[in-house]
């Protein structure tokens, strides 16, 4: 009960906040023209001067029109940034908000390879390795990426560097600092 009561009282405050940003210009000139001029004249020439008059105080609205529009637009993109955090699922849903229709752009923990002690050069004690594999500086240890990036072929982030820029520049916004990743073509 409590809980529903606490859910219904968000649901209000979102609905009030919306309806708080919402201006519908051509009803606030109505209202807020005289009561003589709201009114449809008799006359012809009135009702002209009339119709004159309103879309007089519209043109001189325009201006306004356009900055509460950019308002709206800056709003909705702050709120969306506010709602994403650097957790897994929301950075996977900024990079294919983004990126990707399909949804197909996933997050997975990095590689944590050990490194392989061999010897140091004042030890000069060489050591047969049998087989080997190297990997980026970025796969081993403490010095590895914390997570992987697995973006598509198909994506235009790999076709164009203005795209992986975007993509680089995401990521950085939104995950948490000191946190490495690896852009990674699977």
């Amino acid at each position: 009960m409590r809980e529903t009561h606490f859910n219904k009282g968000i649901a209000e405050h979102e609905d009030f906040v919306k309806a708080a940003f919402r201006i519908d210009y051509q009803r606030l000139v109505n209202m807020l023209l005289p009561f003589t001029l709201r009114r449809h004249g008799l006359h012809v020439n009135f009702f002209l001067r009339r119709h004159a008059l309103i879309a007089w105080v519209h043109a001189l609205l325009t201006p306004v029109k356009r900055l509460y529009m950019e308002f709206l637009a800056y709003r909705n993109r702050v709120n969306y940034q506010m709602e994403h955090t650097g957790q897994v699922i929301y950075l996977e849903k900024v990079l294919n908000d983004h990126f990707d229709d399909k949804n197909r752009i996933r997050i997975q923990d990095g590689p944590k390879l050990d490194w392989t002690y061999i010897y140091r050069t004042d030890e000069r004690k060489p050591k047969y390795l049998k087989t080997m594999y190297l990997h980026s500086q970025l796969s081993y240890g403490d010095h590895g990426a914390d997570f992987n990036v697995m973006i598509p072929a198909d994506i235009s982030i790999w076709s164009d560097s203005g795209h992986e820029a975007e993509c680089r520049s995401l990521l950085n916004y939104y995950k948490l600092a000191g946190k490495t990743y690896q852009l990674i073509k699977p």
